[in-house]
């Protein structure tokens, strides 16, 4: 007998009632769960799909609180489990880092890493304090072996910290990823800091979109610049790293890449994206508590097996125009942390022509210019704080604490 549940309308209206009709699937083709790996506690017990008549399907036997598998060209939902439930994302937050800052910053630019950059907790790629890097170096660390260093430098090098997640939060909003609440810019568990496998899903969709991205997201391992030679001439050394996707790394086939993550509070995570046979899909797990590598093949597979036998249960939205931006030279400061300014053509997106602005910061120098350039991103993050500041602001760690797998 095929699975039953109810299709949610893809209207973004119906998100939260989509949420509450998915509790009530009941699942007749086959049991869900395994009896000797049931899965953590979460807000429901049984995932959802919906098998068209005639087919036989069977869910797959998953040991995580929330997971999701969506068509990334039509955006169907075909499986998935609370995909709406609000948990830390741990380094899956660095995808929304990166198709934030990939049209904000000049990937050529150079950045000086400080001391706050390496001395980021976590992981990190190695950065050195005092030497610098091109933006792209700076996405490589970030991306590839999740350097919390680099996702904190690449956050400084668009003018700070908060400039940085205001950006990220209007880009959620633009995506319709309305319950992902960002407060850094690397994914450690801080209170506030929670998405969804929704959210994560639409985050990659729109990522598989961008050229530079993919690229980056693709690599199987690139050498990484390393501290600056002091002497003059001397050659600057190089160090190889990899991505932490192992579908990258062991070479599964069709593999687009994605983002792996794990933190004390939010288990292991995972968003990515595979290809076969003309069609891709996407998969977003939080909370998991079996090997990433394991969980995320077993709904691949599902998802490439099942994908023509089922109903989509949820539809992921699309997202709104983006905003107009232009690329900006990497923001750099002084011993004191006062930002020293990019080149000055960076300077011609505050003035309206040759006479006026642009003039003015020409003549206070390229000092003043990058304190004008930072406070402009400042007054544009600034202008949509109270938007920011309604959105629901649920932290669920305390309340999940006895339930942590």
């Amino acid at each position: 007998m095929p699975l039953t549940t109810t299709t949610c309308p893809p209207a973004p209206a119906w998100r939260r009632v989509c949420v509450a009709l998915a509790a009530t699937a009941v699942l007749i083709a086959g049991p869900a769960t395994a009896a000797s790996a049931a899965p953590p506690p979460s807000p429901t017990a049984t995932p959802t799909a919906q098998a068209n008549e005639g087919a036989a399907v069977t869910l797959p036997t998953m040991r995580a609180w929330t997971w999701i598998v969506a068509d990334a060209d039509s955006g169907e939902v075909l499986t998935g489990r609370d995909w709406h439930w609000k948990l830390p994302p741990a380094s899956t937050m660095k995808t929304l880092t990166a198709l934030t800052l990939v049209d904000r910053l000049q990937f050529d630019s150079q950045y000086r890493a400080q001391k706050q950059d390496v001395e980021a907790e976590g992981s990190k790629v190695g950065l050195k304090a005092g030497s610098a890097y091109a933006v792209s170096d700076l996405f490589n660390g970030m991306l590839m072996p999740s350097g919390n260093d680099a996702a904190t430098a690449v956050a400084n090098a668009y003018g700070g910290m908060e400039a940085t997640t205001e950006a990220m939060n209007r880009e959620a909003q633009r995506l319709g990823a309305i319950d992902t609440k960002v407060v850094n810019s690397s994914g450690l568990d801080e209170p506030g800091q929670v998405s969804t496998a929704y959210d994560l899903a639409l985050i990659m969709r729109e990522s598989l979109k961008d050229p530079k991205l993919q690229e980056i997201y693709k690599q199987h391992h690139v050498d990484f610049p390393d501290k600056e030679p002091t002497e003059p001439g001397a050659e600057r050394k190089s160090y190889r790293i990899w991505t932490e996707n192992r579908f990258i790394l062991n070479y599964y086939e069709g593999a687009l890449g994605g983002k792996t993550g794990f933190t004390s509070q939010a288990g292991r995570t995972f968003v990515g994206a595979m290809e076969r046979d003309g069609r891709t899909l996407i998969v977003a797990i939080m909370r998991s508590a079996e090997s990433t590598e394991r969980a995320v093949n077993r709904l691949f597979e599902w998802g490439f097996a099942n994908a023509d036998k089922v109903t989509p249960v949820d539809q992921l939205v699309d997202p709104q125009p983006a905003e107009e931006v232009e690329a900006l030279p990497a923001v750099n400061y002084d011993e004191n942390g006062t930002p020293t300014g990019p080149q000055v053509a960076a300077g011609e997106s505050l003035g309206s022509g040759p006479s006026g602005p642009v003039v003015l910061l020409i003549l206070v120098g390229v000092a003043g210019l990058g304190v004008l350039i930072w406070r402009r991103r400042r007054e544009v993050a600034e202008a949509t704080r109270e938007r920011a500041n309604r959105q629901q602001n649920l932290d669920l760690r305390e309340r999940d604490e006895s339930r942590r797998p």
